[in-house]
């Protein structure tokens, strides 16, 4: 269960769902969404776990390869991505995080196996990229809009427009008058939306977005709510409504400890105000709440976080009901990649990742930093025990031969990746 409640607001595990084939090893600093997790975990002082849910269909479709060869091509794939992803894991533990944690799993369908990862770390928050502004109505499946849905922890997607700012805007309330325009939900959702933006040092603005029917003889009535400009007299049932939203936004403010005027209020649909909003705010963060509703429910119902997905010019948090959602099941055992090198070991005693310097060159898997690193720690680790034994005496000739491997193995490396500069 997530640790953002009401009564006990903190993040200490934040899962970072990566795809190495976007976050270079080579250039990490140019990843938004690792920039964004390291930001939001050294505030919080939380954990990280980087997670990369690995699949290929094109392997499970083809009819001219026997199952040992897919197998060990799924291996194969599994094992590259492992070794990039733990490559990531050391450059956060480089920024002073401990123990990060990196796993790569073959499994599908993606959304499910993404799903299946939050409920066996048990994330206060979940972290990804979001994939840009691609919402569309209907029934097709949509990685993104599943974990807005189905998640059991709460959704921070990043976008790479823009940095966080000083400013957080959070959504609360609804129109449906039944259920409560502006409900305990609402309040949660304010309260960690507040949270959040005192980890970043920023300001939590609260924003109502009230939308009425659309019935042509009214299509131009501005309602009064409070915090906003009082219109001429309408007809009287549309001023019951109005005050009923009224009076819901001070009760709302004076649980939060606002003032009525301190919450935004705007006539509109919020999937088009919300993002607007935002932009013209210069908010770095939008924070909304989202509930479970199936595919045939989302035809038929009004929603608003697909489209703020979408149109948000700046990052989103979704806020997620307690105990709302399963993870889904599965009838296999995902394959999980392994590393083709400890890289946590290579770096503090490369000797015992690797039988030789020249072994290191053929890890091309590992940039070519982080071998040229390698390889600089083996010569010093060699240096400081000639130092500390020999007190400056001759050099040992198995220390003196690795050394000159160590040599060869920086120029062998350098010529390779002279040769793939000129060849791309």
């Amino acid at each position: 269960m997530s640790n953002l409640t009401n009564d006990h607001l903190s993040i200490n595990r934040i899962l970072v769902v990566i795809d190495p084939r976007d976050v270079l090893p080579a250039r990490p600093d140019e990843s938004a969404l690792l920039r964004r997790a390291a930001q939001v975990a050294r505030a919080a002082n939380a954990e990280i776990e980087l997670f990369y849910p690995c699949y290929d269909s094109s392997l499970d479709m083809t009819l001219f390869t026997n199952r040992e060869e897919i197998s060990r091509e799924k291996e194969r794939i599994a094992n590259e991505a492992a070794t990039r992803l733990a490559e990531l894991a050391l450059h956060m533990s480089d920024q002073g995080f401990s123990s990060v944690k990196h796993e790569v799993r073959w499994d599908h369908p993606i959304g499910d196996a993404i799903l299946r990862k939050i409920h066996d770390s048990e994330a206060d928050l979940v972290m990804k990229h979001s994939r840009g502004p691609n919402f569309i109505v209907g029934l097709s499946r949509h990685t993104d809009w599943d974990l807005i849905r189905r998640s059991q922890s709460h959704i921070w997607f990043v976008k790479d427009e823009k940095e966080l700012t000083d400013t957080v805007l959070t959504a609360v309330g609804g129109t449906d008058i039944d259920e409560g325009i502006i409900t305990e939900s609402d309040d949660r959702v304010f309260n960690i939306g507040t949270y959040v933006a005192d980890l970043l040092g920023a300001e939590n603005h609260a924003m109502h977005c009230y939308q009425l029917p659309q019935v042509h003889a009214y299509a131009t009535y501005t309602p009064f709510i409070s915090g906003a400009a009082k219109a001429a007299a309408e007809p009287e049932p549309w001023q019951d409504l109005a005050e009923l939203h009224g009076d819901a936004i001070l009760r709302f403010a004076n649980r939060v400890g606002l003032k009525a005027d301190d919450v935004i209020v705007t006539k509109g649909q919020a999937s088009a105000m919300l993002p607007a909003k935002a932009k013209s705010l210069g908010a770095g963060l939008l924070v909304m709440g989202a509930r479970n509703l199936g595919r045939w429910e989302r035809v038929f119902n009004p929603i608003a976080a697909e489209p703020v997905l979408a149109e948000a010019p700046c990052d989103l948090l979704l806020v997620r009901e307690t105990d709302e959602s399963e993870a889904p099941g599965t009838e296999h055992r995902p394959l999980q990649g392994e590393p083709d090198v400890n890289v946590e070991m290579a770096v503090v005693h490369p000797e015992k990742a690797f039988k030789s310097p020249l072994a290191v060159v053929e890890a091309d898997r590992l940039t070519e930093e982080l071998r040229h690193r390698i390889l600089d720690i083996w010569e010093w680790d060699i240096e400081a025990q000639l130092r500390e034994e020999d007190e400056g005496g001759p050099v040992q000739n198995t220390q003196a031969g690795i050394l000159k491997e160590i040599d060869t193995a920086r120029r062998q490396i350098k010529a390779s990746a002279a040769d793939s500069s000129s060849a791309s």
